[in-house]
């Protein structure tokens, strides 16, 4: 039998290196203390490094997580606690088993195996928990670092959606479009494993940011 849907957007999912941990209020002020850094939004459709922009845009999350619409989470590191970023299940789609996916993190993590760690948890739970067939991906055509990231992953790629997107100066940006199927997960599975293992040998911390801004009180 499957499992009801919209399904429960209160679960934290827990792996080896990460916490993805159910947004809350409480975690307004970090989030946008991390996302001061303009390069995180340089491709996205709208601009939270300005402060308001971000404290709307998280509260919006909030509201829709309770017309569960949208599953937001922030990204917590296990070993001291920092948060990292933010991740998102969204676009629901209950008769058909499908959904999509977003998130950033602060610069100080990426090329850390944190983005890995984090989609190999939400597919996961896509997948083996949700049973859901499709989970699906967009990013910017433009956006090379993410494009590689989800070819990494394993994400296969549809086609460009035209005009998909209206960027915070009104102009139009297309969308490529990635997805991974219940089909491909079990080899995805194993490749993201291979590559979360790879993380966890020992190797250089990632550049520290301040306290504050990680989120530790």
């Amino acid at each position: 039998m499957l499992p009801p849907l919209p399904p429960d957007p209160y679960l934290s999912l827990r792996g080896e290196r990460i916490l993805l941990e159910p947004l809350q209020i409480e975690h307004f002020d970090t989030l946008i203390a991390l996302g001061q850094d303009p390069r995180i939004w340089e491709h996205f459709p709208d601009s939270r490094a300005d402060v308001l922009s971000h404290w709307h845009h998280l509260e919006e999350a909030l509201a829709l997580r309770e017309a569960r619409a949208h599953h937001p989470y922030v990204i917590r590191l296990l070993n001291d606690h920092r948060i990292a970023g933010y991740t998102r299940l969204h676009s629901w789609d209950t008769t058909h088993r499908r959904v999509e996916t977003g998130s950033w993190l602060h610069p100080d993590f990426w090329r850390t195996g944190i983005n890995v760690e984090s989609k190999w948890l939400l597919l996961r739970h896509c997948f083996e928990e949700l049973q859901l067939l499709r989970v699906q991906f967009r990013t910017s055509p433009h956006n090379v670092r993410s494009r590689r990231a989800l070819e990494k992953l394993g994400a296969t790629f549809e086609g460009i959606l035209r005009n998909d997107r209206l960027m915070p100066d009104g102009r139009p940006r297309d969308s490529a479009l990635y997805s991974i199927i219940a089909d491909e997960w079990p080899q995805v599975r194993e490749h993201l494993l291979a590559r979360m293992r790879r993380h966890l040998m020992p190797g250089p911390a990632p550049t520290p940011i301040s306290a504050a801004a990680a989120g530790i009180f």
